[in-house]
C-alpha cells in the first residue's frame, strides 16, 4: 500500500509559506500562502515551460502586458512558454493557491534557493509572447469543454496545452474509471477534491481520499475507479499532455498509454502526498 507523504517545508513566515509538493522531470508543484498584497515582484518570464496556478483560498492577480487579470477561489490560469507575468495577492485576505511548473525545470531547486539554473527570466530580457494565450477558467462545469456529461459522470477539459492538460472528473458512486496501464512518455497525476478514488497498482489497490495529490510518473501502473457509496471529483493532469483531450474525444488513437509490462515491473511506486483542503 502506498504512505501518503507530507510535503518539503520550503519557508513558513507572517507573510508567506512554501511548501514543495513535487519535483520530478515533468511536474513541480509548490503549496503557497500568502498574505494580502504579496508577490509585488518584477514581470518575469519561463521560456521553456508553462505554469499553472489553481486558487484554493482568496484571490491572485496575474500581471500580464496588456492588462490585469483577477483569478478567484476555484479557479486554474495557465501562463504559455514566453508570456511575460507577474502574480500577486490580491483582496483583503489570505491568498492560499498551488503552482505547477510543466515540465519542473529545476524549480524544486529553484524554491530551495539555486535561483540562477531555474527557466526564469527578467521580462526586460525577452519579448513576450501574446498574453492572450492565458487560459482562465472556472471549475465546476462552469468553464472548459465537457467532453462526457451524464448522469454519474461528467468530464470537463480545463486546459489543453502542448505542456499540460487539466481535466476535471466528476463520479458518481460505483463509477468506473481506467484499468491498469502504463504511460511510457508522460507523466499522469490526479489531486482528489472531494470524496475518495480507489487507485490501482501493481500490486494491489487504494482508496485516497479528498486532500491526496498522486503522481504517477512515466512507466508506472495505474488505474482508478470510484468503489465508494458517494460521488467524487478531482483533477486530472497529463504532462506533457501528448493530446490527451483528444484522446478522450476518441481522436487519438495513438495516445502514449499501454497495458502494463508482461514481465510484471514497473518504474516503481507513485508519488503520494497529502494536501490539507479545509
Amino acid at each position: 500500500m502506498v504512505e501518503i507523504a507530507e510535503g518539503e517545508v520550503i519557508l513558513q513566515t507572517g507573510q508567506l509559506d512554501v511548501t514543495l509538493l513535487v519535483d520530478i522531470e515533468q511536474l513541480a508543484v509548490v503549496d503557497v500562502r500568502a498574505a494580502p498584497g504579496w508577490g509585488k515582484a518584477p514581470p518575469h518570464v519561463h521560456v521553456r515551460h508553462g505554469e499553472a496556478l489553481y486558487v484554493l483560498e482568496g484571490e491572485l492577480a496575474l500581471q500580464l502586458e496588456d492588462r490585469m487579470q483577477h483569478v478567484g477561489t476555484g479557479t486554474w490560469a495557465f501562463v504559455p512558454p514566453g508570456v511575460v507575468h507577474a502574480v500577486e495577492a490580491a483582496g483583503e485576505t489570505q491568498a492560499r493557491f498551488l503552482a505547477l511548473h510543466a515540465p519542473g525545470s529545476g524549480y524544486g531547486d529553484y524554491v530551495r534557493g539555486d535561483v540562477a539554473a531555474f527557466d526564469q527570466r527578467p521580462a526586460a530580457d525577452a519579448v513576450s509572447a501574446d498574453p492572450a494565450l492565458v487560459l482562465v477558467r472556472r471549475t465546476g462545469g462552469a468553464d472548459g469543454d465537457t467532453i462526457t456529461n451524464r448522469p454519474g459522470r461528467r468530464a470537463t477539459v480545463l486546459v489543453e496545452t502542448d505542456e499540460l492538460t487539466i481535466s476535471e472528473f466528476d463520479y458518481g458512486a460505483g463509477e468506473r474509471g481506467a484499468q491498469r496501464h502504463v504511460h511510457r512518455e508522460h507523466a499522469d497525476a490526479f489531486l482528489v477534491l472531494d470524496g475518495a478514488f480507489t487507485f490501482h497498482f501493481r500490486d494491489g489497490s487504494q482508496a485516497l481520499p479528498a486532500g491526496t495529490l498522486l503522481v504517477m510518473p512515466p512507466n508506472v501502473v495505474h488505474g482508478f475507479d470510484n468503489d465508494g457509496d458517494a460521488s467524487a471529483r478531482c483533477f486530472n493532469f497529463h504532462v506533457p499532455s501528448f493530446g490527451f483531450a483528444d484522446y478522450m474525444r476518441g481522436k487519438n488513437t495513438g495516445f502514449d498509454q499501454f497495458d502494463p509490462p508482461e514481465d510484471g515491473t514497473d518504474a516503481g511506486p507513485p508519488i503520494v502526498v497529502g494536501i490539507p483542503l479545509g
